[in-house]
């Protein structure tokens, strides 16, 4: 039973002291709080609310003269709606598979880190997607490239799962080739003549989009620096993996590899939230306040629980 006393070790760096029951215990209530006060803002329908980014976009759309264009470019500003909404929930999901992890006995090494960079990288996704400083143009563009990407991401995956399969992709990506030309996006290509983008009134977006060269720019500063090892684990790079080798020989996660997930699942349920209220037009000040006002008690807890003798 934790008897509220701290055993911290002489000349170490902080927080590197094996995952203890209460650690993994307040831990894994943070990230279910996290996840669901994410849901309250997930779960806020598209509309046209005064103001926001979303009915800016609608009022652009609807103003183009009718046809084919118009109807395809509404086509692909739902799309990104949609896709956003199966991000979150692909995203969220780990949050939840994170805080069985930090449960588990004995305690686990690497895969939080593993598990929130699917976290982070989903939530930044969605900031790019959903980005409320772009224009509208820039945001149908994203839509196409989008569209065909993942047309072709099927049609890679269809390759071993049978002729049936194979059909279906092809006509999708002759579908999504379809529906972007008729938007108006036009195909940028590289000097082999491989298709690498769509413009759509200037404004360009690439089809392979990298999301770790934003991830220092989505997330908040204050969750930035767990980037490196995130990366490093997620990748299984020898001198991340390492780091969880005992002087003995074991393997033993650290409260610091704990840490180090839930500052970057914090800060990117955070500015993924920001970023999708925005974009709708919907308040969700509120949802900010409270994972904020979690944040700040879990943190001013953590040195504690993290040294606290169980």
């Amino acid at each position: 039973m934790n008897d509220g006393s701290l055993v911290v070790p002489d000349g170490g760096r902080l927080f590197c002291v094996p995952i203890n029951p209460a650690l993994a215990q307040a831990s894994s209530d943070l990230l279910r709080a996290f996840r669901e006060h994410t849901n309250r803002a997930v779960e806020l329908p598209a509309g046209a609310v005064p103001g926001g980014v979303w009915a800016k976009e609608a009022e652009t759309l609807n103003a183009m003269p009718e046809g084919p264009e118009r109807d395809a470019r509404w086509h692909l500003h739902h799309l990104l709606v949609d896709a956003c909404r199966l991000i979150w929930a692909h995203t969220l999901d780990h949050v939840r598979a994170l805080e069985h992890d930090l449960m588990m006995s004995p305690p686990p090494v690497w895969s939080p880190l593993t598990l929130c960079r699917a976290t982070l990288e989903g939530a930044a996704f969605v900031g790019y997607l959903c980005n409320p400083a772009v224009s509208v143009g820039q945001r149908v563009a994203r839509a196409a490239s989008l569209r065909v990407k993942e047309a072709q991401n099927q049609s890679g995956a269809a390759a071993v799962l049978g002729p049936e399969e194979q059909a279906a992709a092809v006509r999708d990506i002759a579908e999504a080739e379809q529906l972007v030309t008729a938007a108006g996006a036009a195909q940028q290509v590289n000097r082999r003549g491989r298709l690498t983008g769509y413009t759509v009134d200037g404004e360009s977006a690439p089809l392979d989009h990298s999301i770790s060269a934003e991830i220092k720019a989505f997330l908040p500063p204050w969750s930035t620096s767990s980037y490196p090892l995130v990366s490093g684990a997620a990748h299984g790079r020898p001198w991340m993996i390492a780091r969880g080798r005992s002087a003995d020989g074991s393997w033993a996660g650290e409260a610091a590899t704990v840490l180090a997930a839930l500052i970057t699942v914090m800060g990117a349920l955070e500015a993924g939230v920001d970023a999708w209220g925005v974009y709708l037009g919907r308040d969700v000040s509120a949802v900010l306040v409270a994972m904020e006002e979690v944040r700040m008690s879990f943190l001013t807890d953590s040195f504690g629980l993290a040294y606290a003798l169980s």
